[in-house]
């Protein structure tokens, strides 16, 4: 889950990514594209730019232009699901899913 300024943003069981307004408190948007669970959601805002990056388990990353509510970029070469999202200095990575013992 990640929470804006305006939105709070979570991913589904149903393989997609639902985006409720803080403004009006309702679903407004549910963004689809992933084939499997979504497990992990980062944000990023800087200037002109505002990007939602989510992973699944289908074992791809996607990012979203949040303004558009479209897929910007699908990055599919993954070998294991996401769980972890982390930023530095407008940089990104990935961490892996670990299922529970």
């Amino acid at each position: 889950m990640v929470v804006t300024g305006t939105w709070i943003i979570c991913g589904t069981y149903d393989k997609g990514i639902q985006m409720h307004s803080l403004v009006d408190h309702r679903e407004s948007h549910m963004l689809t594209g992933h084939t499997g669970t979504v497990y992990c959601l980062g944000f990023y805002s800087s200037g002109a730019q505002t990007r939602l990056f989510s992973g699944a388990h289908d074992r791809t990353l996607k990012v979203w232009n949040v303004d558009r509510k479209i897929t910007s970029q699908t990055l599919d070469r993954h070998q294991v699901q996401c769980a972890v999202w982390s930023f530095l200095e407008a940089k990104y990575s990935a961490g892996p899913w670990i299922p529970p013992l």
